[in-house]
């Protein structure tokens, strides 16, 4: 398998793993096994906020990882 295609694989695990944590914190701040210091709501915009913002780092370093990993596969410098 290609360098740049495991890359990409393991962005794609890497964005898995934040999203599913994001969504178990959500669901267990609905069924009451976390209670928020302040609203229910401004607890869950900010877990979207920084998780989303987590996504982000990690889609723009796989995509300068698999243009690199490219670069190398073609033998270009």
């Amino acid at each position: 398998m290609k360098k740049s295609i495991r890359v990409l694989l393991a962005g794609m695990a890497i964005e898995l793993l934040i999203l599913l944590g994001g969504a178990f914190l959500i669901f267990q701040l609905e069924r009451g096994a976390l209670t928020p210091a302040g609203s229910m709501e401004e607890t869950v915009s900010t877990i979207t906020t920084t998780l989303g913002g987590a996504m982000g780092v990690v889609g723009g370093l796989v995509l300068v990882l698999f243009i690199v990993a490219r670069r190398a596969e073609s033998g270009q410098t």
